[in-house]
């Protein structure tokens, strides 16, 4: 893979296991040169029955929180880092959790938190352990450091939000 060509893709796939009564879900942030080159990393990680793996939302990170988002094998200079974080709520008479992905660029993860949970001050119940747990949020640029690449984060008025596809895709479950 040539470094210029690789592209930082975020993933929110569904499914099922032996036991499960409703569908599942989960996040996968990948590296590659297309869409379809992750498939591999994402099959292999999957937890549930192979056969209900899918793709409920996915897209190409370009940019995040007024963030024009590029990768590079050199480490950045500036200390402002991409956040993925999962947050949960309530709303009265919906016999579920509500759930809130989102990507943000702070240089801690205290600061992170901050910018998330401004998304959501409209819910009226947090869930404690979305809103707080720090397992619930994940440093992108540490992801991404462990395969020898790194994030910059250039701030810019021009800087498009993660901009994504939704639907029932199964394309994820076609191998190469």
């Amino acid at each position: 893979m040539q470094e210029n060509k690789l592209k930082l893709f975020a993933f929110y796939i569904g499914g099922s296991t032996e036991n499960s009564l409703i569908e599942l879900h989960d996040v996968r942030i990948c590296v590659g040169e297309t869409m379809e080159a992750t498939y591999d990393e994402i099959r292999r990680t999957w937890w549930g029955t192979p056969e209900s793996l899918h793709l409920d939302c996915w897209g190409e990170l370009t940019g995040a929180d007024g963030h024009e988002i590029s990768l590079s094998a050199e480490k950045p200079a500036g200390e402002d880092k991409l956040w993925f974080v999962n947050l949960g709520g309530y709303i009265p008479d919906d016999f579920t959790e509500q759930h809130k992905n989102v990507f943000v660029v702070a240089p801690t993860k205290s600061k992170a938190k901050v910018r998330a949970l401004k998304q959501v001050l409209h819910w009226k119940s947090h869930h404690e352990d979305y809103s707080f747990d720090v397992e619930q949020m994940t440093c992108v640029n540490d992801i991404l450091a462990r395969k020898g690449l790194y994030i910059h984060l250039k701030k810019s008025d021009s800087a498009q939000p993660f901009s994504f596809k939704f639907g029932f895709n199964r394309d994820i479950r076609k191998t190469a």
